[in-house]
Formats: C-alpha cells, structure tokens, sequence
C-alpha cells in the first residue's frame, strides 16, 4: 500500500534565526551600557560594557565607558585601568582620554600628575575647555592660585589669537615652572 501524498501531514520547518555577529552584539552592548550610564543605572552599564568587552576586547570605546561607569561608581583606581587600556589600544593621542583620566587623577588627589594629563590634552586640542577646566582645578590643589585662575580664564575666555600668538600663549600657559604673578 502506497500512501497518499494528501494523506501526509505538512512539515512546516521554523527557519532558525542566524547567530548574531559578535560585531554587533558588542556594539549592542556597549550602546546599552551608554544608555544605562545616561540613567544613572551605573551596575548595570558596567555589566553591559563587560559584556561588549567580553566580545571585543579590543574596543577602545567599550574601555572608555567602563571607566566612565566605575568613576560613577566611585571605583577611581579600577577607572584609572580602564582608561590606560584604552590609551594603549588607541596610541595616547586622543585630547578627551587625557582629560578623563586627568579627572580621575584629580579624585585620586595627584594634582601634579592631573596636571600633566591637562596639559597633554591641551597639547593636542589647544582649545579644549574642559582640559583647561581641570588644568585649573590641578594648579589650585597645588596651591598655584595665579596659574589656576589664568587656566579658568582660559576656559570662560577662549583665545581668539592667530595661529602664531596661540601657540606662544600656549606654551606660556603650559610651562612647566611658569608662575603667574
């Protein structure tokens, strides 16, 4: 006996959704992490980032925003890792890493070392406000009350000079020994 064709019953088949991309899912994970640090959901930016990070350790972003979610977790030295592991992965030359850690430096009460990051980020992005904000704040804790104030003006006061006068202002203003009067 043959069986009918009619008679079998249809194999109606699931397609199986394709794994996702590693790529993707940590991009996924980091965003989310943004959004969780946005919230003020700190935990859980910091499992999402490690998440992403779990998947591409390597990405100079993921690194930054888990510095950013231990800082808001009050976790300076872990931030502080984070933060150097990102300057390695991207070279040292990014203005917005050396003013984070410069921050972080300032909350670990090494005002000397917050100044240096300052300065290096006003070295690479000569009118980068916040960079002159913390150099301030750095020359205040060192108790260097005139080059702090002058660092501030710098940041209510953009220079507006040429090309010329900004970069004799600027290694004025980033001299090492240099004391306003």
């Amino acid at each position: 006996m043959a069986t009918c064709v009619r008679d079998r019953k249809p194999q109606i088949s699931t397609p199986i959704p394709p794994a996702p991309d590693p790529q993707t899912e940590a991009l996924r994970y980091c965003e989310l992490g943004k959004i969780h640090l946005e919230q003020g959901r700190y935990h859980q930016a910091l499992e999402s980032i490690e998440q992403a990070l779990a998947l591409r350790p390597h990405d100079v972003e993921s690194w930054y925003s888990r510095a950013n979610a231990l800082a808001c977790l009050n976790r300076y030295d872990d931030a502080m890792e984070s933060l150097e592991q990102a300057q390695s992965l991207i070279g040292g030359d990014d203005a917005h890493l050396w003013v984070q850690k410069a921050t972080l430096q300032i909350l670990l009460n090494q005002p000397e070392a917050a100044l240096n990051s300052s300065n290096r980020a006003i070295w690479l992005s000569p009118h980068h406000t916040q960079a002159w904000l913390f150099r301030g704040v750095a020359l205040h804790r060192l108790g260097r009350f005139g080059d702090s104030y002058r660092s501030y003006q710098r940041v209510t006061h953009p220079a507006s000079d040429t090309s010329a006068n900004a970069i004799r202002r600027l290694c004025h203003d980033i001299a090492p020994n240099h004391s306003a009067g």
